[in-house]
């Protein structure tokens, strides 16, 4: 059977090559009514496209570098896939690296997408403190555009897209004020990076503003994992039971609440519990879990168009986009006395 060349869709199509080979490229210059007769040529032909041929010809890879830190939490892994999912839209293709939280590990991630020659690359940080960033700053001196998703570095100028921690967790905080719980204790991770102190922030806001006494104390520093959430609930039940437990996301609340559980203290009588990220699990579980909605597909849609544009149109831009979070009500939160 002979192979299906594009001079082959191009005749089919009734188009030169060129264009052919722009629509099939998705180009925006080929208006639609060309591009989908184009497409159609292809698809009843069986053409595939020969990806090398096209490396070659344009000096890309059509490959995007993605670096997540934490494969096992869910939240990570929907980003994983709308990231994927956008980007094929475009042609490209995702490399992914796991650095696990780890800053040397997310040196060596960076440092194999500069080997592999990629497009651009997003990148999600550590929420540990990094000493160095000679690696993003590599990036730059090879004209490597990168930017961060849900957070970023504060010493590192590049776009960012991220929701507005500080909102969702002042709207929560404000919730559990309002509804008559006074000692509210909140699990972060390193308070020196944006992800726990932008969270932390929106907590003392909702605080100062309610003229309600709050100790540092309530601020428990953990690892932010299932078993940081499960081994904070036994440090915090050690110093006497708060009205309720805020967690950075949801993971570490789902630590919480076994803890609590194996604890004989029922949520949400006895204390409440809330999260932050409303991954799927936190409306199936069986004392389904108050928490903070970011709008995870809006917010990879964003990386993807920023990342692309910077590919396109490379510029100096160093926008922080920040999306709206939205607070969820569910099981594990009641009204305390008092509550209004």
């Amino acid at each position: 059977m002979p192979v299906i060349t594009i001079k082959d869709v191009a005749k089919t199509a009734q188009v030169s090559i060129g264009t052919a080979s722009m629509a099939l490229n998705g180009k925006t210059i080929v208006n639609k009514q060309t591009k989908e007769k184009v497409l159609a040529a292809a698809k009843e032909l069986g053409y595939l496209p020969n990806k090398y041929a096209r490396l070659l010809n344009s000096k890309q890879t059509y490959v995007i570098g993605l670096s997540i830190t934490d494969i096992t939490n869910p939240f990570f892994g929907v980003i994983i896939d709308f990231i994927q999912e956008e980007l094929a839209k475009d042609n490209y293709d995702i490399m992914l690296g796991i650095t696990k939280g780890s800053t040397t590990k997310e040196q060596q991630v960076i440092n194999k997408f500069i080997e592999m020659q990629v497009d651009g690359v997003i990148i999600v940080p550590s929420h540990k403190h990094i000493s160095s960033t000679v690696h993003l700053q590599n990036l730059k001196n090879r004209n490597i555009p990168f930017c961060f998703i849900t957070t970023y570095y504060v010493n590192v100028p590049a776009p960012c897209v991220m929701t507005d921690l500080s909102e969702g967790s002042y709207q929560l905080t404000k919730y559990l004020l309002r509804t008559g719980h006074k000692k509210i204790v909140y699990i972060v991770a390193n308070r020196s990076m944006p992800v726990s102190n932008l969270r932390v922030e929106g907590y003392l806001n909702a605080y100062r503003e309610a003229g309600i006494h709050f100790s540092q104390d309530w601020i428990v520093i953990s690892e932010p994992t299932y078993d940081g959430g499960y081994d904070s609930t036994n440090k915090i039940l050690a110093k006497g039971c708060p009205d309720a437990i805020l967690a950075m996301n949801d993971i570490m609340a789902m630590g919480v609440l076994k803890h609590l559980k194996e604890n004989n203290l029922q949520v949400p009588d006895s204390i409440s519990v809330a999260g932050y990220d409303d991954l799927l699990y936190a409306s199936l579980l069986e004392t389904t879990l108050t928490t903070v909605q970011q709008p995870v597909r809006q917010m990879c849609q964003k990386a993807c168009e920023v990342i692309l544009h910077k590919i396109n149109q490379p510029d100096d831009i160093n926008e922080k986009i920040l999306l709206r979070p939205q607070l969820i009500i569910r099981g594990s939160t009641a009204e305390r006395n008092g509550g209004t």
